[in-house]
């Protein structure tokens, strides 16, 4: 079985709410868990950490970026309408404001 856990400075993916340094299981390249720490990400076998947003990686084609942008509004919109498979972490973003700035970039978790 190929089972990863992947950790971020925050997740937000379809079917769950908005979580701060939670992290995600996959076995076979499927979400199958996203555990809440509370906040607080403690040292666990194998767990790889991203300095960012775990979003859905179907985020990257659907979604166009401005600066200035919101990027909780604009990704719950995109998961009321889309759905896919993959990961993917926006990372250079004005986390305290969730808003999107001119050097953040989106890129595919592999």
């Amino acid at each position: 079985m190929n089972l990863r856990k992947i950790a971020a400075n925050y997740i937000l993916l379809p079917g769950f709410e908005l979580m701060r340094n939670g992290y995600v299981v996959l076995e076979e390249g499927q979400v199958t868990d996203v555990v809440d720490t509370g906040g607080e990400i403690k040292e666990i076998p194998c767990l790889e950490f991203y300095g960012g947003m775990i979003v859905a990686d179907f985020v990257r084609d659907e979604v166009e970026w401005q600066e200035g942008d919101d990027i909780l509004v604009k990704i719950k919109d995109c998961y009321s309408r889309e759905s896919g498979k993959g990961l993917a972490i926006i990372q250079g973003a004005d986390f305290a404001r969730f808003s999107w700035l001119k050097d953040t970039r989106i890129n595919p978790l592999r």
